[in-house]
């Protein structure tokens, strides 16, 4: 998790911002952490405000297009540190059984309503705890189930309910899935984000992905949806669908991912890397967009969109992007094992695009 103050949840310049932090209080069954810890090499903001919040502005390089996989990942793991830290700011409280209160919130002076049951049942689920914290104005905003041992988290936000200062995305839905009890790995995390705002035409609607490590290793996969992104041909319909498979290694500080770029509407995922990869999807709009251009000038232009578009991608630190295809960084930690992205398959595009969170209102005390 990314040491800050200031969570920043920014989709095409719209953000969420929630200063808080909260202590660890012995007597409590509130987790301590829900999130799984990327390192910056493939979670790192975009620099330049035009290309991070608008993509498309200008068109982009193959090169840039891996580079914003970086800026997708950053917001959903920041999403999730927004999650956390005001799941932290209840610790106060001392939660450990059933019990109802009040309190005013320090984050927009609101008073805000708390109820914890146990062992409660949802969707065939049994859960020790569940807390809905709720403005008295504005409903539900923060629902929390959890498992102790193996510990097992859903949390579910609506940012605007629990801090009504929030200007940026008040609507907006996060959705994190924490689990200690996967057969595959030490701790997994599912990020979802819902109901973003904005007006312009390259937004990210939706996105959701995984995160599970195992030992140094996270591997991650998942879909940003931008209904009406275009790459570079401006009549291209049904919007684009980021799907990524990737994997870091945190304390070396580096990572390799793949990117299809299909349409929102895609369903079947069985050749994904093939039939939409980033060389194939901007060769096909170079060849509509300049289409009337001599052979030499076609030739110049895929020069410079396709030089690096060609997957997978490796990435470094900060500088993340860094060489691609077969030029295989010179870095031991780059080995064929950890280069393998088998079975990190994303959802389908229409899938994620169709996703809803809401709050679970059928929860059941199991006696």
């Amino acid at each position: 998790m990314k040491n800050i103050k200031v969570i920043t949840v920014i989709i095409t310049l719209s953000t969420i911002v929630f200063l808080g932090c909260g202590k660890k209080e012995s007597d409590d069954s509130l987790p301590d952490n829900i999130t799984v810890g990327i390192s910056d090499a493939i979670s790192f903001p975009v620099s330049g405000s035009n290309k991070s919040a608008f993509l498309g502005v200008d068109p982009l390089t193959g090169e840039e297009i891996y580079m914003h996989l970086r800026n997708f990942i950053y917001l959903g793991e920041l999403s999730a540190d927004l999650v956390q830290d005001m799941m932290i700011s209840l610790k106060k409280h001392n939660i450990n059984h059933s019990t109802t209160f009040s309190y005013e919130s320090s984050y927009d002076g609101k008073n805000k309503d708390v109820v914890v049951k146990e062992n409660v049942s949802i969707n065939d689920t049994t859960w020790d705890f569940c807390l809905t914290v709720s403005d008295e104005e504005l409903g539900t905003a923060l629902q929390l189930f959890w498992n102790i041992n193996p510990l097992e988290v859903i949390a579910i936000l609506q940012p605007g309910a629990f801090d009504f200062s929030t200007t940026r995305n008040p609507n907006a839905m996060i959705k994190i899935e924490y689990s200690e009890n996967y057969p595959d790995y030490d701790k997994t995390m599912i990020v979802s984000i819902t109901r973003i705002d904005s007006t312009s035409r390259q937004y990210m609607s939706n996105l959701k992905f995984f995160a599970g490590k195992n030992g140094d290793i996270i591997s991650l996969y998942g879909n940003s949806i931008h209904p009406h992104m275009a790459l570079l041909n401006e009549n291209h319909n049904n919007g684009r669908c980021f799907c990524f498979q990737a994997r870091n290694n945190v304390p070396n500080d580096i990572a390799i991912a793949r990117i299809a770029l299909p349409t929102i509407l895609q369903t079947d995922m069985s050749n994904i890397w093939v039939d939409y990869s980033v060389d194939k999807v901007l060769t096909e709009e170079i060849d509509i967009v300049y289409a009337n251009v001599d052979q030499a000038t076609l030739n110049d232009i895929k020069y410079v969109f396709l030089a690096n578009a060609i997957g997978p991608a490796y990435f470094t630190g900060e500088q993340g992007f860094v060489s691609n295809a077969s030029n295989i960084p010179d870095d031991e930690g780059f080995t064929q094992d950890f280069m393998n992205m088998t079975g990190l398959t994303p959802w389908a595009p229409s899938e994620i695009n169709q996703m809803t969170i809401t709050f679970s209102t059928d929860s059941t005390v199991v006696n």
